[in-house]
């Protein structure tokens, strides 16, 4: 195959060049797209990215995953029926606090009258909590002594963020930096 032009004309045709500029010009924007799009879309998820407290967190039922079978499947019954029993007062005192909520738009506002229903949810919330704990602890009331300190270790990590210590008075609690 010979690229040397014969008789005057060229080795490429002035339309072939014209295309495949225009070709590799519109790869170049796409390729460009999937650039900033990717690092836009690797931004954006950083910021959605649970905390890590979150993502540590274990949910109640799972504190006793290490018991054995028995056990295990009984503690799992257990808070699964806790949480049956308080559903309805934990939904009501979520309308509460929603209805507390919206009358921050009513007028006449009273905030006493919205920081009572606040305080109503919060009670209704500590009492169901309470409820449950307390049926735990009854529970753990049958297990061994290493089985308790079983139950302890897997309640530990599922109520993490209750348990951790409150920075001294004064003091603002450390900001963790944003890994970028």
């Amino acid at each position: 195959m010979d690229c040397a032009p014969r008789d005057g004309e060229p080795v490429v045709k002035p339309r072939a060049l014209i295309i495949a500029l225009i070709a590799s010009v519109a790869l170049n924007l796409f390729l460009a797209g999937l650039i900033v799009g990717g690092v836009a879309v690797a931004r954006r998820a950083d910021e959605l990215r649970p905390s890590v407290t979150a993502q540590n967190r274990t949910p109640l039922w799972r504190a006793g995953d290490a018991l054995p079978q028995p056990k295990r499947r009984a503690y799992r019954q257990l808070v699964r029926q806790a949480g049956a029993e308080m559903r309805d007062d934990v939904r009501q005192s979520r309308a509460i606090r929603r209805e507390a909520i919206a009358a921050l738009e009513a007028e006449p506002f009273d905030a006493g009258a919205a920081a009572a229903e606040m305080s109503r949810a919060r009670q209704m919330d500590t009492a169901a909590r309470g409820r449950v704990e307390a049926r735990i602890m009854t529970f753990a009331a049958t297990l061994t002594p290493s089985e308790r300190g079983v139950l302890a270790a897997g309640l530990r990590q599922a109520m993490a963020g209750q348990l951790r210590e409150p920075p001294p008075r004064g003091e603002r609690a450390p900001i963790a930096p944003k890994d970028r």
